[in-house]
């Protein structure tokens, strides 16, 4: 993963203008090991230091299911529509990428809650899908 941040490397070739940065490295090898470790890692950055390529990196290079979540709509669609088809190019990655956007991707317990309670409208299945999400979302 840090030859893709060399001179040689993949971004180098890839993107024009990319350079190395020392701090991007050190911020893509910190973001690695915690993927690797499945740990808890936060980090803090300059402006400058090219954050969205240290962590999109590790996250494409590692294969297994990553959530990014940003502050704001417009930085999700910075990352999505701008870096991350840079970053996929690069790489020359072809797994799957998904955005979900907005308040309507989360679970909102007291609908779910209404639902579960009109229970006759739904197929059996789906009562059980709701008792289970019920269930799950009291644990939590």
């Amino acid at each position: 993963m840090l030859d893709d941040f060399s001179i040689n490397g993949s971004l180098f070739n890839a993107i024009p203008g990319f350079r190395p940065r020392d701090a991007q490295i050190e911020m893509a090898r910190a973001i690695t090991t915690a993927i690797q470790s499945q740990q808890t890692l936060v980090v803090e950055a300059g402006t400058g230091t090219g954050k969205t390529y240290a962590y999109l990196v590790p996250a494409l290079r590692s294969n297994i299911k990553v959530v990014i979540s940003t502050g704001s709509k417009t930085l999700q669609d910075q990352l999505y529509y701008r870096d991350l088809p840079i970053i996929k190019a690069a790489l020359a990655y072809s797994g799957h990428v998904a955005l979900l956007k907005g308040w309507a991707n989360y679970l909102c317990l007291e609908r779910l809650e209404q639902q579960s309670l009109a229970g006759e409208q739904f197929a059996a299945e789906m009562i059980a899908d709701i008792v289970r999400l019920c269930s799950w979302g009291n644990r939590n």
